[in-house]
Protein backbone atom coordinates (compact mmCIF):
# COMPACT_ATOMS: atom_id res chain seq x y z
CA UNK A 1 0.00 0.00 0.00
CA UNK A 2 1.32 3.73 -0.74
CA UNK A 3 1.90 6.39 1.86
CA UNK A 4 -1.07 8.37 2.56
CA UNK A 5 -0.95 11.50 1.65
CA UNK A 6 -1.86 14.55 3.68
CA UNK A 7 -5.38 14.71 2.72
CA UNK A 8 -6.98 11.94 1.82
CA UNK A 9 -10.82 11.18 1.42
CA UNK A 10 -12.19 8.14 3.05
CA UNK A 11 -15.52 6.61 3.20
CA UNK A 12 -15.06 3.34 4.82
CA UNK A 13 -17.27 5.32 8.07
CA UNK A 14 -20.34 5.33 6.02
CA UNK A 15 -19.43 9.49 6.07
CA UNK A 16 -17.41 11.88 4.38
CA UNK A 17 -14.68 12.15 6.23
CA UNK A 18 -10.86 13.42 5.49
CA UNK A 19 -7.74 12.02 6.41
CA UNK A 20 -5.23 14.80 7.64
CA UNK A 21 -1.88 14.72 8.76
CA UNK A 22 -0.79 17.68 11.10
CA UNK A 23 2.10 19.54 11.17
CA UNK A 24 3.47 17.79 13.97
CA UNK A 25 2.97 14.59 11.74
CA UNK A 26 -0.12 13.51 13.44
CA UNK A 27 -2.61 12.00 11.44
CA UNK A 28 -6.40 12.89 12.21
CA UNK A 29 -9.83 12.16 10.83
CA UNK A 30 -11.74 15.26 10.05
CA UNK A 31 -15.92 15.75 9.58
CA UNK A 32 -16.14 16.90 5.87
CA UNK A 33 -18.84 18.57 7.02
CA UNK A 34 -17.88 19.91 10.52
CA UNK A 35 -17.02 23.49 10.02
CA UNK A 36 -20.21 23.87 7.41
CA UNK A 37 -22.69 22.61 10.35
CA UNK A 38 -20.65 24.85 13.28
CA UNK A 39 -21.38 27.79 10.69
CA UNK A 40 -24.25 27.43 9.09
CA UNK A 41 -26.89 28.79 11.38
CA UNK A 42 -27.75 32.36 11.39
CA UNK A 43 -28.60 34.26 13.95
CA UNK A 44 -32.23 35.90 13.12
CA UNK A 45 -31.42 39.12 15.16
CA UNK A 46 -28.44 39.87 12.67
CA UNK A 47 -30.66 39.40 9.50
CA UNK A 48 -33.56 41.69 8.16
CA UNK A 49 -35.35 41.42 5.12
CA UNK A 50 -35.07 43.34 1.76
CA UNK A 51 -36.65 44.04 -1.74
CA UNK A 52 -34.60 45.19 -4.76
CA UNK A 53 -35.76 46.86 -7.95
CA UNK A 54 -38.12 44.16 -9.70
CA UNK A 55 -39.95 42.81 -6.81
CA UNK A 56 -36.77 40.56 -5.68
CA UNK A 57 -36.71 39.56 -2.02
CA UNK A 58 -34.02 38.34 0.27
CA UNK A 59 -32.74 38.04 3.67
CA UNK A 60 -29.71 40.21 4.23
CA UNK A 61 -27.15 39.49 6.75
CA UNK A 62 -25.36 41.94 9.21
CA UNK A 63 -21.28 41.73 8.18
CA UNK A 64 -20.22 42.61 11.52
CA UNK A 65 -22.24 39.34 12.91
CA UNK A 66 -20.22 37.40 9.97
CA UNK A 67 -17.28 38.59 11.29
CA UNK A 68 -17.80 37.42 14.81
CA UNK A 69 -18.71 34.06 13.77
CA UNK A 70 -15.49 33.80 11.96
CA UNK A 71 -13.76 35.56 15.12
CA UNK A 72 -15.53 32.71 17.39
CA UNK A 73 -14.73 29.90 15.42
CA UNK A 74 -10.93 31.03 14.28
CA UNK A 75 -9.67 33.58 16.70
CA UNK A 76 -8.74 37.28 15.75
CA UNK A 77 -9.11 38.50 11.88
CA UNK A 78 -5.61 38.55 10.97
CA UNK A 79 -4.49 35.56 13.27
CA UNK A 80 -7.19 32.81 13.18
CA UNK A 81 -8.70 34.01 9.39
CA UNK A 82 -8.58 36.59 7.33
CA UNK A 83 -9.04 38.03 3.22
CA UNK A 84 -7.25 39.52 0.10
CA UNK A 85 -8.18 41.86 -2.72
CA UNK A 86 -7.12 40.07 -5.33
CA UNK A 87 -8.02 42.02 -7.78
CA UNK A 88 -10.73 45.40 -8.91
CA UNK A 89 -12.47 46.76 -12.12
CA UNK A 90 -14.65 49.36 -12.81
CA UNK A 91 -17.62 49.01 -15.54
CA UNK A 92 -20.89 50.43 -15.68
CA UNK A 93 -20.97 53.07 -12.82
CA UNK A 94 -20.10 49.87 -10.41
CA UNK A 95 -16.98 48.97 -8.72
CA UNK A 96 -15.71 44.89 -8.90
CA UNK A 97 -13.71 43.81 -6.04
CA UNK A 98 -12.17 40.16 -6.13
CA UNK A 99 -11.13 38.54 -3.17
CA UNK A 100 -10.78 34.86 -1.13
CA UNK A 101 -10.67 34.17 2.25
CA UNK A 102 -8.25 32.10 3.95
CA UNK A 103 -8.83 30.50 7.61
CA UNK A 104 -6.18 28.20 9.94
CA UNK A 105 -8.49 24.90 10.20
CA UNK A 106 -8.73 24.41 13.94
CA UNK A 107 -8.13 20.74 13.89
CA UNK A 108 -4.90 20.41 11.61
CA UNK A 109 -3.76 24.02 11.99
CA UNK A 110 -3.18 24.19 8.12
CA UNK A 111 -3.98 27.40 6.23
CA UNK A 112 -6.71 27.27 4.28
CA UNK A 113 -7.72 29.20 1.05
CA UNK A 114 -11.54 30.05 -0.28
CA UNK A 115 -11.55 29.99 -3.82
CA UNK A 116 -11.80 33.60 -5.44
CA UNK A 117 -15.51 36.23 -5.49
CA UNK A 118 -16.36 39.32 -6.89
CA UNK A 119 -18.33 42.00 -4.91
CA UNK A 120 -19.87 44.52 -6.73
CA UNK A 121 -21.85 48.01 -5.87
CA UNK A 122 -23.17 50.95 -7.75
CA UNK A 123 -20.40 53.89 -7.70
CA UNK A 124 -23.04 56.61 -7.45
CA UNK A 125 -26.31 56.83 -5.35
CA UNK A 126 -29.54 58.29 -5.63
CA UNK A 127 -31.01 60.29 -2.85
CA UNK A 128 -34.58 62.48 -3.57
CA UNK A 129 -34.08 62.74 -6.99
CA UNK A 130 -30.09 63.27 -6.98
CA UNK A 131 -27.10 61.70 -7.81
CA UNK A 132 -24.36 61.91 -5.79
CA UNK A 133 -21.12 59.60 -5.15
CA UNK A 134 -21.18 56.57 -2.41
CA UNK A 135 -18.05 56.98 -0.24
CA UNK A 136 -19.08 53.26 1.01
CA UNK A 137 -19.17 51.43 -2.33
CA UNK A 138 -15.29 50.42 -1.77
CA UNK A 139 -16.09 48.96 1.13
CA UNK A 140 -19.42 47.64 0.14
CA UNK A 141 -17.64 45.11 -2.55
CA UNK A 142 -15.01 44.27 -0.28
CA UNK A 143 -17.88 43.22 1.90
CA UNK A 144 -19.98 41.68 -0.75
CA UNK A 145 -16.82 39.70 -1.86
CA UNK A 146 -15.79 38.35 1.44
CA UNK A 147 -19.63 37.08 2.77
CA UNK A 148 -19.38 35.36 -0.67
CA UNK A 149 -16.23 33.54 0.11
CA UNK A 150 -17.80 32.95 3.69
CA UNK A 151 -20.34 31.39 2.07
CA UNK A 152 -17.52 28.47 0.62
CA UNK A 153 -17.07 27.23 3.70
CA UNK A 154 -20.98 27.35 5.37
CA UNK A 155 -21.25 30.64 7.16
CA UNK A 156 -25.10 31.47 6.79
CA UNK A 157 -25.68 28.57 4.80
CA UNK A 158 -29.09 28.41 6.14
CA UNK A 159 -29.95 31.67 4.65
CA UNK A 160 -29.07 30.91 0.87
CA UNK A 161 -30.71 27.29 1.49
CA UNK A 162 -33.73 28.52 1.67
CA UNK A 163 -34.18 27.43 5.56
CA UNK A 164 -35.22 30.99 6.46
CA UNK A 165 -38.52 31.07 4.48
CA UNK A 166 -39.86 28.10 7.49
CA UNK A 167 -40.99 30.37 10.22
CA UNK A 168 -40.25 27.12 12.54
CA UNK A 169 -36.83 27.10 11.72
CA UNK A 170 -36.08 30.80 12.51
CA UNK A 171 -38.00 30.04 15.59
CA UNK A 172 -35.45 27.46 16.58
CA UNK A 173 -32.60 29.39 15.69
CA UNK A 174 -33.82 32.09 18.11
CA UNK A 175 -33.53 29.59 20.81
CA UNK A 176 -30.36 28.08 19.68
CA UNK A 177 -28.85 31.82 20.12
CA UNK A 178 -30.39 32.16 23.00
CA UNK A 179 -29.31 29.42 24.46
CA UNK A 180 -25.93 30.29 23.58
CA UNK A 181 -25.75 33.60 25.00
CA UNK A 182 -26.79 31.82 28.24
CA UNK A 183 -23.58 31.85 30.61
CA UNK A 184 -24.42 28.65 32.13
CA UNK A 185 -24.15 27.00 28.23
CA UNK A 186 -20.88 28.50 27.42
CA UNK A 187 -17.99 25.75 26.73
CA UNK A 188 -16.56 25.97 30.31
CA UNK A 189 -19.20 25.52 31.79
CA UNK A 190 -20.92 22.75 29.90
CA UNK A 191 -17.23 21.21 31.05
CA UNK A 192 -17.36 22.13 34.25
CA UNK A 193 -21.31 20.41 34.56
CA UNK A 194 -19.67 17.30 32.69
CA UNK A 195 -17.19 16.75 35.27
CA UNK A 196 -19.45 17.40 38.26
CA UNK A 197 -21.76 14.87 36.82
CA UNK A 198 -18.68 12.36 36.65
CA UNK A 199 -18.12 13.02 40.01
CA UNK A 200 -21.57 12.31 41.29
CA UNK A 201 -22.21 8.88 39.71
CA UNK A 202 -18.73 7.62 40.61
CA UNK A 203 -20.62 8.03 43.83
CA UNK A 204 -24.02 6.25 43.14
CA UNK A 205 -24.19 2.85 44.37
CA UNK A 206 -27.26 1.95 43.73
CA UNK A 207 -30.26 2.06 40.59
CA UNK A 208 -31.87 4.83 43.37
CA UNK A 209 -28.75 6.86 43.54
CA UNK A 210 -28.66 7.04 39.98
CA UNK A 211 -31.98 8.25 39.55
CA UNK A 212 -31.66 11.00 42.33
CA UNK A 213 -29.31 12.40 40.78
CA UNK A 214 -30.79 12.66 37.29
CA UNK A 215 -33.71 14.33 39.00
CA UNK A 216 -31.88 16.89 40.49
CA UNK A 217 -31.87 19.41 37.69
CA UNK A 218 -29.72 17.01 35.52
CA UNK A 219 -32.27 16.60 32.82
CA UNK A 220 -33.51 19.79 32.69
CA UNK A 221 -29.67 20.19 31.99
CA UNK A 222 -28.94 18.30 29.05
CA UNK A 223 -31.94 19.65 27.29
CA UNK A 224 -30.72 23.03 27.61
CA UNK A 225 -26.64 21.89 26.18
CA UNK A 226 -28.31 20.04 23.73
CA UNK A 227 -29.40 23.29 22.07
CA UNK A 228 -26.26 24.16 21.74
CA UNK A 229 -23.68 21.53 21.95
CA UNK A 230 -25.55 17.86 20.84
CA UNK A 231 -22.00 15.93 21.52
CA UNK A 232 -21.57 17.45 25.46
CA UNK A 233 -25.28 16.13 25.64
CA UNK A 234 -24.58 12.71 24.34
CA UNK A 235 -21.40 12.19 25.97
CA UNK A 236 -23.35 12.87 29.45
CA UNK A 237 -26.41 11.19 29.05
CA UNK A 238 -23.74 8.54 27.87
CA UNK A 239 -22.32 8.50 31.42
CA UNK A 240 -25.66 7.72 32.99
CA UNK A 241 -25.89 4.83 30.65
CA UNK A 242 -22.67 3.41 31.35
CA UNK A 243 -23.11 3.90 35.38
CA UNK A 244 -26.50 2.15 35.10
CA UNK A 245 -25.09 -1.25 32.88
CA UNK A 246 -22.28 -1.09 35.78
CA UNK A 247 -25.06 -1.13 38.75
CA UNK A 248 -27.26 -3.76 36.72
CA UNK A 249 -23.96 -5.99 36.36
CA UNK A 250 -23.14 -5.80 39.55
CA UNK A 251 -26.08 -6.40 41.07
CA UNK A 252 -26.82 -9.38 39.00
CA UNK A 253 -23.23 -10.84 39.90
CA UNK A 254 -24.28 -10.04 43.30
CA UNK A 255 -27.39 -12.45 42.97
CA UNK A 256 -26.00 -14.92 41.53
CA UNK A 257 -23.01 -15.46 44.27
CA UNK A 258 -26.34 -15.69 46.55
Amino acid sequence: MGRMSKTDTVAETGKAETKVETPAGKVVRLDNLDLWNRLKRTDPKATKPFTRAGGFRGTQIDPTWRFQMMTEVFGPVGKGWGYEQMDWTIAERMIFICARVWYIDPTSGETCWTGPQWGGTEMVRRRNGIEAPDDECFKMSMTDAVGKCLLQIGLAADVYMGQFDDSKYREESEAFFAAKANPDLQPEAIAAFEAEVKTRLNACLDLDDLEEVWRAGVGTRLREIGAVDKAAQHRITGLFAQKKTEIIKREESREAAE
